[in-house]
């Protein structure tokens, strides 16, 4: 996990004031799990550690997230227990081209990590090519050649609408 750099974990999660473990996903090994195609997404555990709320959609700065979030720690009564991986939205196989998008993604992000930009974002085109409506991708592209529109304050949410 990068907690330094561009993309750094720590300084959001200090300014976020944020009192629970945070967990970054660079691999994203639990995006494939769950056949994710978009972030910022929240996985909620018990003390167990077991699944209570499968992959969703969060944005903290959101009344419903925030009650959510407030009920399911303050009322003991509060149900978010999920019944099935089916309501995860992973539903069954994947198609090969889904399938070669993610080996694309994993080795753009591999070869980011020892310093190959160039030829991470040639690959994430490539991935994205073969899965064009996963918003992880084009966000990364972009994050990697715009480094400005995510990392310099708050993320510029109307220049990303405006690269569709």
């Amino acid at each position: 996990m990068d907690v330094q750099g561009p993309g750094a974990v720590r300084p959001w999660h200090q300014i976020a004031q944020a009192e629970f473990p945070t967990l970054v996903d660079q691999q994203f090994e639990l995006g494939q799990i769950f056949n994710l195609k978009a972030v910022p997404y929240g996985i909620l555990l018990d003390e167990l550690g077991q699944i209570v709320k499968f992959p969703f959609a969060i944005n903290v700065d959101e009344t419903k997230t925030q009650d959510l979030l407030r009920n399911w720690l303050t009322d003991p009564n509060f149900k978010l227990r999920e019944d099935s991986l089916a309501t995860s939205g992973h539903g069954g196989s994947l198609k090969v081209s889904v399938l070669e998008a993610r080996a694309r993604f994993q080795l753009g992000t591999t070869l980011l990590q020892i310093g190959k930009k160039e030829e991470a974002v040639a690959e994430w085109r490539k991935a994205l090519s073969l899965d064009p409506t996963n918003w992880i991708i084009h966000k990364q592209i972009w994050a990697v050649e715009n480094p400005d529109k995510f990392y310099d304050g708050a993320i510029d949410y109307n220049w990303q609408k405006e690269q569709l």
